[in-house]
């Protein structure tokens, strides 16, 4: 690999991991929402403003749907920044994360290890960058499926509680 491209692979490698920073944050920013929401709807029950079982039947299943769509945007957000890793003391590219370093148990396998391994490489810097802009992409298809389940949440909840009475 040229100098050059070295260069431009360190620099996707940092926008990368800015990336998961900004994918975990969308998720927390819909996790919030949602739990507002929850809380809002929960609320009217409790203050018996709001109950579902006031809705009509056609009603109630829309309602349900909603909920059951809330709950998976819930879901998919939470496993967006549900943590990931790999532990593995005879990684296949070198030691390339901390996951490596981590699976060892004892401190002396750990040193012994880092001082056959070459953690300069070209090839390290190439596989970090390729499994963290895999993690980007699961990342963000998730955030992208929480956003679509939330919205149609929300449309189904609005029209079971406003519409269908």
């Amino acid at each position: 690999m040229t100098r050059k491209a070295h260069e431009s692979v360190r620099q996707m490698l940092a926008e990368a991991r800015d990336d998961v920073t900004h994918a975990d944050q969308k998720a927390s920013v819909i996790l919030a929402a949602l739990g507002i929401g929850f809380g809002a709807v929960l609320g009217g029950q409790l203050a018996g403003s709001f109950d579902s079982g006031e809705l009509s039947a056609s009603g109630q299943v829309v309602w349900w749907v909603g909920a059951l769509l809330a709950g998976g945007s819930v879901s998919l957000a939470a496993l967006a920044v549900w943590p990931r890793y790999q532990l593995d003391d005879s990684p296949q590219h070198g030691m390339t994360y901390w996951g490596h370093v981590a699976s060892f148990r004892e401190l002396s396998d750990f040193e012994d290890a880092l001082e056959e391994a070459d953690t300069k490489s070209e090839r390290r810097t190439t596989h970090q960058l390729w499994r963290l802009s895999r993690l980007v992409l699961l990342k963000y298809r998730l955030v992208r499926g929480a956003l679509v389940l939330g919205f149609l949440s929300a449309l189904a909840l609005g029209l079971a509680g406003i519409v269908i009475r």
